[in-house]
C-alpha cells in the first residue's frame, strides 16, 4: 500500500488530543463510608465496570476519527505488493473487428451501429491518452499487414474511417496479431483491445484449440500485455433482418445469345412475416422489372431470373431487396458472369457413315446443334465438327475447341495422344465414349506429353451384357435390357434434367456396356494445379487444395457400375462413358434426356473457369486477354500516367487501372512487359471491381476496354448470433482476458491497474460512520452518568 499524500499521514497523530483530554479530566471522587453503604457495593460495582466500558469505547471512537479522518486525506492505494506504472508511457494496441456484421444496428431509439459505438468508445479510449502514449491499430480486414505504431491524432483520424465489408474473422487471428504487435511496441507498459461484436462464427471450436496453444508462448513473453475484450454485440437474436444470401447460376454455362437461369435466396431473421418486399434485379447495373414478395418468419425464399445477355464479356448480376432492416448492406448481393462465345465442340467419329443416323456421332451432333439440324433461325449454344480420327492433328493445328469428344475411336496414339494429353492439361475438356473397336489397352496406357503425364479416370475392362453382331446390333433379344441406376445428384447438369423423384434416365435400357474401374492412384504433380469448381461462377470460388484428383461417378447401373465417370486432369476434365454415343448398346440416343443431357454436360465442361466472384479477404487474377474481347462502349476518356507496357498490336503504351467500392480509379503500376495477367493478392472490401486498359492513339481519345470482377461478404456474417457468454468467457480465461460490455468499467480497471486501488472513500464511509457512532455513543454516557 502507497500513500498519495504521506506527509497529510502524519494527522494521525491528532488521536493524542481526546486521549490526553480523557487522562487529564477523567472523574475524580472521594471515598466516603456509611452505615448502609455495605448493601449497595453490587450495584455500584457493576454500574462502575459499565461506565468504564463505555468511556473506553468512547475515548477510542474519538482517538478513531482523527487517524480515519488523516487516511483520508492522504489517499491511501492497494498496489498488492507490487511496482505500479502510474502516469508511465504505455503502448495501446486496439484489434478491430470491421467485418460486415458491425455494421447491425441496435434495436433502441438511437438506431446507432455497432460500428458507430465502437468508433464513439474508441475515441474516449484514445483521446484519455497522452502524447508520450503510442497506438497501433490492427484491422481484421488488414490483420496479415505488418503493424505500424502511431500517435494519438492520428489514430483519432483512422478510428473515424473505419469501414464495415470484411468477411467473418477468427478471434484467434485477432488476438494473434495483436499480440505480434505487442512484441513490438516501444514501450513496457502494454494494452491489448479486441473490440468486436463477437458473433457466435468467429469463437468456434477450432479458435479456442488455437487459443488454449496460445497460452505457453504468453507465458514465455518477456513483457506480457494486459488483454481486454471489448463486447458491442448484444441481443442480435432479436434484431429483424432480411438478407440475400446467395445467388447462384443454374445453367451449366453463359453463352451470349441464349438465356440463362439465376437462383437468388432471400432470408428472414425476424419473428414476424416480412411483407410485400421489393425485389429489384439488374444486369450491369440497370434495373429489370421490379417484383413484390412475403417472406414467412424466420425462413427463406427462392427468386429466379432468366435472362439473355447478348455481350461477350463479365457482366454484374445483381439482386436487391427494398427494405429498412438492422443490417442494411446485406440487402443487396452481386455475381460476376463470364458470358461467353457460342461452345466449340470436336466431334471424333470412330466409325464414320454416309447414312443418316448409323456414324458413331450423328445422334451426338443432332442434340448439340438441333437448331441447325432442324433448319431454324435461331442460334445454338454449341457449334460442333465432326472429323475423323486422321483429321485430328489438323484441325488442332488450325483452332483450338473446347471440348474433344471421342467416339468409338480405336486407338489413340502417337502425335494426337501427346496434343491430347496437353490439350487436357492446358484447361481442355475430353470425353470418350466407348465401343466395340475401342482398344481398351491402348486408352489404359498412360497419356504422356513433353511435361505431363496422366491416366484415364477409370480402367476400361470387360464388356458386360448382351452379346452383339459383326455389325455391333444386339444379336439377341432374349436377356432383359439392364436399367439405369441413380444419377450423381450434385453434378449439376443433371439436377437441369429432373429431380431424383423423377428418375429422368429410368426409361433408358442399357444392352452391353464397359466394365469401368475408377483409378484412385496419384496423379503427377500437374494433376492437382486445379482451380476452380465444377460449377462456373458460383457464389464464390476457391482454389483446390493439392491432393490426389477425386474421381466422381455421374451415372451408374441399378447394380452399381458405373455409367459415366470424370475427374480432373491438369487444368481440365476427362470425361469416360461406358456406352457408345449411339444406339449400338443402349436406348439412350433415342430417349427426350439425351438433348438436354448432352447440351447441359458439355456447356458444364466448357463453362467458364475465371474466377469472377470472390469472397472478400481473397485475391483473384485478370487475365490480359479479356481486355481483347470485353469492350465497354460509350466509356469517357481517362487520365492516366503511361507505365511501360506494349500493347501487342503495336508499340503504343497502355495503363491498366482500376476502380472499386466507390474509391478513386487507381493505376495498376505492377504490370511488366511481357505479364499475362493483373494480380490482385487481397481484396479488403467488398464491391465491384472495374479493371480497364488504356491505349493512347495518334489522334483522338484513347481506346479503352474493361473488364470485372465481384467481391462480396460471405453470407455467414448476415447470420447475427451472439457467442454464448460462457464460451465467450472460456476463450478470455484462456489468455487471461477480461471481458467487458462498458467503456468506463474497462477504463476503471485500467486505472486500478496503472495506479492502484484507492482506499478515500471506504474511509470516508468508516469516518462518517465513526461520527454518528461516537454522538449515539455520548448520548448513552450521559444518560448513564445522569441516571
Amino acid at each position: 500500500m502507497t500513500l498519495l499524500n504521506g506527509l497529510l499521514a502524519f494527522g494521525a497523530l491528532a488521536f493524542t488530543i481526546p486521549l490526553a483530554i480523557h487522562l487529564l479530566f477523567r472523574s475524580r471522587f472521594k471515598t466516603v463510608d456509611w452505615g448502609a453503604m455495605h448493601l449497595l457495593d453490587t450495584v455500584v460495582r457493576v454500574n462502575r465496570r459499565r461506565i468504564q466500558i463505555l468511556h473506553l469505547l468512547l475515548l477510542l471512537l474519538r482517538c478513531l476519527l482523527p487517524v480515519l479522518l488523516a487516511l483520508c486525506l492522504a489517499r491511501p492505494i492497494l498496489t498488492g505488493f507490487q511496482t505500479l506504472p502510474g502516469d508511465a508511457p504505455q503502448s495501446l494496441i486496439i484489434a478491430i473487428d470491421d467485418s460486415r456484421s458491425m455494421s447491425a444496428r441496435d434495436a433502441g431509439e438511437t438506431g446507432m451501429s455497432r460500428m458507430g459505438r465502437l468508433q464513439q468508445e474508441l475515441t474516449a479510449i484514445v483521446g484519455g491518452l497522452t502524447r508520450r502514449d503510442e497506438v497501433i491499430l490492427i484491422r481484421a480486414s488488414d490483420v496479415e499487414s505488418p503493424a505500424a505504431s502511431m500517435g494519438v491524432q492520428e489514430a483519432l483520424r483512422q478510428i473515424k474511417t473505419l469501414k464495415t465489408e470484411y468477411g467473418p474473422v477468427d478471434l484467434d487471428r485477432l488476438v494473434r496479431a495483436a499480440i505480434e504487435a505487442s512484441n513490438e511496441s516501444s514501450h513496457p507498459q502494454r494494452r491489448v483491445i479486441i473490440a468486436s461484436d463477437f458473433q457466435s462464427q468467429m469463437v468456434h471450436s477450432g479458435v479456442l484449440e488455437s487459443l488454449e496453444r496460445m497460452t505457453s508462448s504468453l507465458a514465455a513473453m518477456a513483457i506480457r500485455p494486459v488483454i481486454s475484450f471489448l463486447n458491442f454485440g448484444q441481443d442480435s437474436e432479436q434484431l429483424a433482418n432480411v438478407s440475400v444470401d446467395s445467388i447462384d447460376i443454374e445453367s451449366p454455362a453463359v453463352v451470349a445469345g441464349r438465356n440463362a437461369r439465376y437462383t437468388a435466396r432471400i432470408r428472414s431473421s425476424s419473428d414476424t412475416p416480412a411483407r410485400d418486399l421489393r425485389l429489384v434485379w439488374s444486369v450491369d447495373g440497370q434495373p429489370l422489372e421490379p417484383r413484390t414478395i412475403t417472406i414467412p418468419p424466420r425462413s427463406s425464399i427462392t427468386s429466379r431470373l432468366t435472362r439473355n445477355i447478348e455481350q461477350v464479356g463479365v457482366h454484374e448480376i445483381s439482386l436487391l431487396v427494398e427494405h429498412s432492416d438492422a443490417l442494411l448492406p446485406d440487402n443487396r448481393r452481386s455475381i460476376a458472369v463470364d458470358v461467353i462465345r457460342e461452345v466449340s465442340v470436336l466431334l471424333v467419329d470412330g466409325h464414320p457413315s454416309n447414312k443418316p443416323l448409323e456414324g458413331e456421332t450423328d445422334y451426338l451432333a443432332i442434340a448439340l446443334s438441333p437448331f441447325a439440324f432442324g433448319g431454324q433461325d435461331q442460334p445454338d449454344a454449341v457449334r460442333t465438327s465432326v472429323i475423323e480420327p486422321q483429321e485430328l492433328i489438323s484441325n488442332l493445328d488450325k483452332k483450338t475447341p473446347d471440348v474433344i469428344i471421342m467416339a468409338n475411336v480405336a486407338n489413340i496414339e502417337g502425335e494426337s495422344r501427346e496434343r491430347i494429353t496437353e490439350f487436357v492439361n492446358d484447361g481442355g475438356s475430353l470425353v470418350l465414349f466407348d465401343g466395340d473397336q475401342v482398344n481398351a489397352e491402348s486408352y489404359n496406357a498412360p497419356w504422356e506429353s513433353s511435361d505431363t503425364s496422366w491416366t484415364l479416370p477409370a480402367q476400361l475392362g470387360n464388356i458386360a451384357g448382351e452379346s452383339t453382331d459383326k455389325t455391333g446390333q444386339i444379336a439377341s433379344d432374349e436377356p432383359p435390357p439392364l436399367p439405369i441406376g441413380n444419377a450423381n445428384p450434385l453434378y449439376t447438369p443433371w439436377n437441369l434434367l429432373g429431380s431424383e423423384d423423377q428418375r429422368p434416365f429410368a426409361d433408358v435400357e442399357i444392352y452391353r456396356y464397359r466394365k469401368l474401374t475408377p483409378n484412385r492412384a496419384t496423379n503427377s504433380a500437374s494433376d492437382n494445379n486445379i482451380a476452380g469448381d465444377s460449377s462456373p461462377n458460383t457464389e464464390s470460388t476457391e482454389t483446390a487444395e493439392p491432393e490426389t484428383s477425386t474421381v466422381i461417378d455421374l451415372l451408374t447401373m441399378a447394380n452399381g457400375d458405373a455409367i459415366a465417370v470424370s475427374a480432373r486432369r491438369g487444368k481440365g476434365r476427362v470425361l469416360q462413358f461406358a456406352i457408345p454415343c449411339n444406339t449400338a448398346w443402349s436406348s439412350l440416343p433415342m430417349r427426350l434426356v439425351y438433348l438436354p443431357m448432352v447440351q447441359q454436360l458439355v456447356l458444364d465442361l466448357a463453362g467458364s473457369r475465371k474466377q469472377t466472384t470472390v469472397d472478400v479477404g481473397r485475391g483473384f487474377a485478370v487475365s490480359l486477354e479479356e481486355f481483347e474481347v470485353a469492350s465497354t462502349p460509350n466509356q469517357q476518356p481517362q487520365e492516366a500516367a503511361s507505365i511501360p507496357t506494349k500493347d501487342e498490336k503495336g508499340d503504343s503504351r497502355v495503363t491498366y487501372s482500376v476502380e472499386y467500392a466507390g474509391e478513386p480509379e487507381e493505376l495498376i503500376e505492377s504490370v511488366e512487359e511481357g505479364d499475362k495477367e493483373l494480380l490482385i493478392p487481397s481484396t479488403q472490401v467488398g464491391g465491384t471491381y472495374v479493371f480497364r486498359k488504356s491505349i493512347p492513339q495518334k489522334e483522338g481519345n484513347p481506346e479503352i476496354s474493361s473488364t470485372l470482377r465481384v467481391v462480396e461478404v460471405p453470407a455467414d456474417e448476415s447470420k447475427l448470433r451472439d457467442v454464448e457468454s460462457a464460451r465467450l468467457a472460456t476463450a478470455a480465461d484462456l489468455i487471461d482476458a477480461n471481458v467487458y460490455t462498458d467503456r468506463q468499467e474497462l477504463e476503471s480497471d485500467d486505472r486500478t491497474l496503472r495506479f492502484g486501488r484507492e482506499m478515500w472513500r471506504w474511509l470516508l464511509i468508516g469516518l462518517v460512520i465513526l461520527m454518528i457512532g461516537e454522538l449515539l455513543l455520548q448520548q448513552r454516557v450521559s444518560k448513564v452518568g445522569a441516571a
